[in-house]
């Protein structure tokens, strides 16, 4: 009788192991997930180098005087709370040097969507003249700061870029919002 229960007891303590063991890579499996699709986006925080160069290959693979960085579609996908940048950069359509990071402007305008409210969206500010963050010989860079307030319910939105000099418009683009639930991942 007494080897049953030192059975019994034994098959509990490996059954818990095995259930430990389970746990602990569901919860490393869910972590693993969620950093791939965090960092699947083309976001970013900071301009650096490899932001700049990444806008300029945009401008000779595309063929475009004002470039949104951001992947296929031009969609930024952002949930309630989080901070989150978008790159984006202009040129002269003759390539003209640029001297200053007001050579040319930019002011972001409302498009088509279902958002309420979307100039609070934006720490940039929204339908004014802003000038550029930074700039080589031949480019401008900035980046569009997004944030998206908690309680926002789930809603898209096109958000209209244009960028213009003193004397004309140079050209415009856009991108899209899309506001997910706020949660865990």
């Amino acid at each position: 009788m007494l080897n049953k229960k030192e059975g019994a007891f034994e098959l509990s303590v490996g059954t818990i192991v095995v259930l430990v063991i389970a746990m602990s890579m569901l919860i490393l499996g869910l972590v693993l997930v969620r950093t791939i699709f965090t960092g699947s986006t083309e976001s970013v925080d900071a301009l650096n180098d490899k932001v700049k160069n990444e806008i300029t290959s945009l401008f000779a693979q595309e063929d475009k005087n004002v470039i949104v960085m951001l992947g296929s579609g031009n969609t930024l996908k952002i949930k309630p709370g989080e901070p989150i940048g978008v790159g984006i950069g202009a040129r002269f359509p003759d390539g003209s040097e640029i001297t200053s990071r007001n050579d040319l402007t930019y002011s972001l305008n409302k498009g088509t969507g279902d958002c309420a409210d979307t100039e609070r969206f934006f720490i940039t500010e929204f339908d004014k003249s802003t000038s550029f963050d930074e700039f080589d010989q031949s480019s401008l860079f900035s980046i569009i700061q997004v944030r998206v307030p908690e309680g926002t319910a789930v809603c898209n939105q096109k958000i209209l870029i244009d960028v213009s000099s003193p004397e004309k418009i140079i050209g415009g683009s856009f991108f899209s919002i899309e506001v997910g639930k706020s949660g865990f991942f």
